[in-house]
């Protein structure tokens, strides 16, 4: 059980390297990941408040730094030359990589939601008193 969070722990180093390194796109994906399997453990594996809180500050500290990567990253599309105006009209209508920062939106909005839900445990323990 302690894979997962060893897992999420490496996705996490990993994406903070990505990070330094200026390979922004990978970081972003990494934190996603390291994200979801934080989430997983203090669900289902996480022994303890403290190990949950801490968990949860973590998880927002990168969501945060995903959403300024992602910001960073739709910005940098934008003001970027695109080659695909050059081979034609036809081609600069469909926009691949437009469509790809909104299929992102859902998912980012998801993993926040299930973060502000593993906070729900915690309020119904200290109602059931």
């Amino acid at each position: 059980m302690a894979g997962n969070l060893q897992k999420a722990i490496d996705l996490a180093s990993k994406a903070a390297q990505e990070d330094k390194a200026g390979n922004y796109e990978e970081a972003f994906r990494l934190y996603q990941h390291a994200v979801q399997y934080f989430l997983h453990v203090v669900k289902y594996e996480a022994q303890g408040d403290k190990a949950k809180q801490s968990i949860r500050m973590k998880c927002t500290e990168y969501l945060d730094r995903a959403e300024k990567l992602k910001e960073y990253l739709k910005k940098k599309e934008k003001t970027a030359p695109k080659p695909v105006k050059e081979s034609g009209p036809a081609d600069g209508k469909g926009n691949d990589s437009d469509g790809e920062g909104e299929s992102e939106d859902p998912e980012k909005k998801k993993l926040q939601n299930q973060l502000q839900e593993s906070f729900k445990p915690d309020e119904k323990g200290v109602q059931g008193k």
